[in-house]
Formats: structure tokens, C-alpha cells, sequence
């Protein structure tokens, strides 16, 4: 590093190889992908960091980088985001139950300790065949991606960075099993600088939400990392209590305070208007939305047991659907399996699987507010969302959830359901307390563009 002198105006140079790991088997992108985009798009759109920005993808080896064209990152994420002409999957319970088929009644006859394991033994086999089915098309796709991006391998070239430069990761990269690698190599061969942005630390405070394995590998990657990073960044100040927590519990060397950047309310790349998503809202009549992809760790489960409270409590009264926008994700067999058994709450509850930005922009506009009440997010982009489509939101009081509520909207305990109860039946049947908090929103709702947070990363160097 002493040998090495620092010449002329410095480069930032992207790592943006998770992004398209990330596509290989997903359809849409998820909060960190579309973080990591704005961001991307806002650096490039300074007028004195314009041309100074770079990206950069991995060697096939993993021990080096190679630049990429900002023109395969765009196509890749607008591939992600694209609003295709298939309709989401909704799903809704029926008013009258059908009679059962001819093999159900005939299952029906079978005593119980017969009928029961070999219903059991039918539905695994069934979710195997689709599981192995997902896999081939999942393994196919792969080889289709491996060998569409060999041949435009022509395309990149040897990353040469000059003394100074920067090394940025802004996205998800905790898959690499040697990442801290990369980083030591281009800090001390090329006399780079390196910057990580975090955006939660769910796997080791957490680990219970998330898939077996993930916590160690998580733990392993950011232990050798930090020590790596000249400079590091949060997307909360609850997640930089966390991050300065962990390294002081854990002795992990931080070389650098952390810094909070700001997240943006919305994104750069509104849906156009569609009358179908226009025509989902409005079929719904009155509802109540939840966006984002259903996990344990968001909570859906609590909304589950209100609705059911409401529906029972409040006899003779109409009752608004409570309506879930995202596909479901980890741990959340048995609630799905539950809300199948109470026949979607009958018809009280929605799930409307894999909706586009369109979509999920039309839901947030129509809806009488949104909910969240998620256990614990390092940012928390759907109260956000909300916010700036003029529409309450009530969030759960925990982590990085009242930042993103800029002090607009009101909160619960997400361990107390009757104290969520509470709140979400003030603004379903007071009509005073509704327009209050939608005047509240319209009044007080201050929009944050991405360019505070790309200025913010790129003059920290």
C-alpha cells in the first residue's frame, strides 16, 4: 500500500454480481434489489460523479472482477420488474363451499387413522412433484443463463482500477463464500478503498425466521468483511445500533463510524397506468392492503387472528377484506394452511400471489390504508410506499419502522393483537379517525429522492 500513489480523480467501481445471481431464479426483485438499482441510477445521474462510475461482475474463478455494461444491469432489472401481460394469481375463499369429488367422498368412507395418513401421504407426494418439477425448470434455467452470459463474456473486460478507486457493495453478496477475499485483494494489491452497505442483520438476531444455514453463512461472511471496509453504511439508524452492537459484542473491527443514508419514498420507475390493475383494486371493494412477500417475520399471522376477531365480534357489521400482495415465502406453511381451512376467513381474506408494480401502485391508491406489522425490517420500503400513494399506514413500534413512518403514522405492539385490534378498528368504523390520518398524511409527507443517498455514499470518499 505504501508504494502505491494516488493519481487524478478516483473511480467507483459497483459490484453489482449479486443482482444477477438473484435473477437466476427469481421473478421479481425484492427491497435490497430495488435499493440497490436506485441507487445505482442516482450515482450516474451527478453531474461531477457522471462518468466516474463503473460496475463490475465476478470472474468465473469468484477471485476477481471483471466490468460489466451499465446497459446488462439495466435490461437485467427492467427484465425484473417488467409488468408482463399475466395476471397475478388471486386467491379468495367462496361463499358456498364445493361439494366434494367422487375420490373425496370415497376417501370419506376410509376410517380416520386410514383417511388421515394417506391424505397426508398424497398431499407430500403431490408438493414433491412440484417441487422436483420447479427444480428441472429452475436447472434448466440456470444452464440457459450460464451459457446466454458465455457468450457475451466478449463483452466485459479486465478490471484494472487504479489507486483510489473505490470498491462498492451496495446489494446482497453474503452467498460468496470468499468475499472478504476480494475485498483484501483489491485494497492492499491496488490501493482501492471499500465501501459496504448493510441493510439489516435479520440471519443473527433473528435466525429463527430465516432458512436453515443462512445464520452461519451470514455471520461467517460479515465477520471477515467489516474488518475489510473503509467505510460502511446503514439504511437506518436502527440498523447501525445493530451493526455497532454486533461488532462490539463480537470484537469485529470497525475502521470507520457507521454512517445512515437516507432511503428514498418511492422508485424511479412508476408503473404505467393499467386499467386491469385499476379493475383488481376496484373488484375488491373496501379493503385493507399488506404488501410484500409473506414471511414469519413480517407478521402476517397477527392480521390473520384480528380479521378473524373482527368477523366475530362485529356480527351484522361489513367488514373491509384484509388483502395480502406478495408471495409467500419462508416459513409460512401453516398460516397459509390456515387461512385454506377458514376458507380465506370466508371471503374476508385475499392473497393476491406475484403482483406487478403496477398492481401493487393501483392496490396502494384504492385501499382505506395499509398495515404492517412486521416483527423486525432494517428499513421498511411498504410504509414508505404507502406514504408517498397518500395513503395511513398503522405499523408495528419495532426496529427501523417508526423512522420510515417519518412521525405520520400510528403503531402497536406486534406481540399484542388485541392492542392491533384496537388501532385497525378505530380507522375501519370511525370515519373521523380515517380522514385524520389521511389528512396527517397528505399534510406531512415530505418525499426523499435517491440522490441524497447516492450523494451521500459517494462524497463519504
Amino acid at each position: 500500500m505504501a508504494s502505491l500513489t494516488i493519481t487524478g480523480t478516483p473511480r467507483f467501481w459497483i459490484d453489482v454480481e449479486d443482482l444477477f445471481d438473484y435473477a437466476r431464479g427469481n421473478a421479481r426483485p425484492s427491497g435490497i434489489q430495488r435499493v440497490g438499482f436506485e441507487i445505482y441510477l442516482a450515482m450516474q445521474a451527478q453531474d461531477d460523479f457522471r462518468d466516474r462510475i463503473g460496475f463490475l461482475r465476478h470472474t468465473v474463478s469468484g477471485t476477481g472482477f471483471v466490468t460489466v455494461p451499465w446497459d446488462d444491469v439495466l435490461a437485467l432489472y427492467r427484465h425484473l420488474t417488467a409488468d408482463t401481460s399475466t395476471p397475478p394469481v388471486i386467491e379468495t375463499g367462496s361463499a358456498v363451499q364445493q361439494q366434494p369429488g367422487r375420490l373425496r367422498r370415497l376417501a370419506l368412507r376410509l376410517p380416520t387413522l386410514l383417511r388421515v395418513p394417506l391424505g397426508r401421504f398424497i398431499a407430500h407426494q403431490t408438493q414433491a412433484a412440484k417441487d422436483a418439477s420447479a427444480m428441472l425448470r429452475a436447472s434448466g434455467q440456470i444452464l440457459r443463463d450460464a451459457a446466454r452470459e458465455k457468450e457475451k463474456s466478449s463483452d466485459q473486460q479486465e478490471f484494472s482500477p487504479s489507486p483510489g478507486d473505490v470498491l462498492l457493495s451496495l446489494g446482497a453478496p453474503w452467498s460468496h463464500s470468499s468475499y472478504a477475499s476480494l475485498f483484501q485483494k483489491y485494497r492492499e494489491t491496488h490501493g482501492m478503498k471499500t465501501g459496504l452497505l448493510i441493510h439489516d442483520l435479520i440471519p443473527l438476531l433473528w435466525p429463527e425466521w430465516c432458512q436453515p444455514g443462512l445464520p452461519r453463512v451470514f455471520r461467517r461472511w460479515l465477520d471477515a468483511l467489516l474488518p475489510e471496509c473503509d467505510r460502511i453504511f446503514a439504511v437506518s439508524h436502527s440498523t447501525q445500533r445493530d451493526i455497532v452492537a454486533y461488532a462490539s459484542r463480537t470484537s469485529v473491527t470497525l475502521r470507520h463510524p457507521v454512517s445512515v443514508i437516507p432511503m428514498a419514498s418511492g422508485f424511479t420507475q412508476r408503473p404505467a397506468d393499467d386499467p386491469a390493475a385499476r379493475k383488481i383494486a376496484s373488484d375488491l371493494g373496501r379493503y385493507v392492503l399488506v404488501t410484500g412477500t409473506m414471511e414469519a417475520r413480517k407478521n402476517h399471522a397477527l392480521l390473520f387472528r384480528v380479521w378473524r376477531r373482527l368477523i366475530l365480534d362485529n356480527p351484522g357489521k361489513e367488514i373491509p377484506k384484509l388483502v395480502f400482495a406478495g408471495s409467500p415465502g419462508w416459513l409460512v406453511d401453516d398460516l397459509l394452511q390456515q387461512i385454506r381451512n377458514s376458507n380465506f376467513l370466508d371471503g374476508h381474506l385475499v392473497l393476491i400471489r406475484s403482483p406487478s408494480d403496477a398492481v401493487i401502485d393501483a392496490l396502494s391508491r384504492h385501499c382505506l390504508f395499509t398495515v404492517f406489522p412486521s416483527f423486525y425490517e432494517g428499513w421498511g420500503l411498504p410504509v414508505t410506499e404507502s406514504l408517498a400513494c397518500g395513503r395511513p399506514c398503522l405499523i408495528s413500534d419495532r426496529s427501523s419502522l417508526p423512522e420510515a413512518g417519518q412521525g405520520l403514522v400510528d403503531s402497536f405492539d406486534p406481540d399484542n393483537a388485541t392492542e392491533a385490534l384496537e388501532k385497525i378498528s378505530q380507522l375501519l368504523f370511525d370515519t373521523d379517525a380515517l380522514t385524520t390520518a389521511e389528512r396527517r398524511v397528505t399534510d406531512g409527507f415530505r418525499p426523499i429522492t435517491w440522490s441524497d443517498a447516492a450523494r451521500q455514499i459517494l462524497t463519504a470518499f
